[in-house]
């Protein structure tokens, strides 16, 4: 058991995946506190929701990072297909994989924000939902793609081919 631990957290590839949740699951709780909040106009829930924001969407940066060094590991190991949909995937996280961190900034703002001026909770609560259901389905779009990794079954077309590899350094 203690060898399977620590192939799991020695290897980036499933460092990557076992973090890789943990911004969309919890992004997707958040946002629904978050939406209750709002609905009830009350800032001890649109706080909460604000807070949860805030730790799902740090925690991508986690996920970038595990990714960022997963990527060599794991390139050489896939056919060419799981080659094209690795570039693919590793492309849409570098172009909207910057939106989950952006948005716990935000909500670290609006939290600052919203325990100062009383008439503008609500509102900045309500402009966070809306910046973490983007961020959120922007997080969806990246998953979706890694799942056609690894995973033959997942895959009903060809990847796009993008004109610069992926993340390679």
């Amino acid at each position: 058991m203690t060898e399977v631990w620590f192939e799991i957290v020695g290897n980036a590839a499933y460092r990557h995946v076992l973090l890789n949740h943990l911004p969309i699951t919890g992004l997707a709780v958040a946002a629904c506190v978050l939406a209750w909040g709002v609905f009830e106009d009350r800032w001890a829930s649109i706080a909460f929701g604000l807070a949860l924001c805030l730790i799902a969407s740090a925690s991508a940066i986690a996920v970038l990072q595990t990714g960022d060094t997963a990527y060599p590991e794991l390139f050489d190991q896939l056919d060419g297909h799981g080659q094209g949909w690795l570039d693919h995937h590793a492309h849409l996280a570098e172009r909207w994989g910057r939106l989950l961190p952006a948005n716990g900034l935000l909500a670290a703002a609006a939290l600052a924000l919203g325990s100062r001026r009383l008439a503008w909770r609500r509102r900045i609560g309500g402009f966070v939902l809306m910046t973490s259901c983007i961020a959120l389905a922007a997080g969806v779009v990246v998953a979706e793609a890694g799942g056609k990794i690894r995973h033959v079954e997942f895959r009903t077309s060809n990847p796009p081919v993008h004109d610069a590899p992926g993340r390679i350094r």
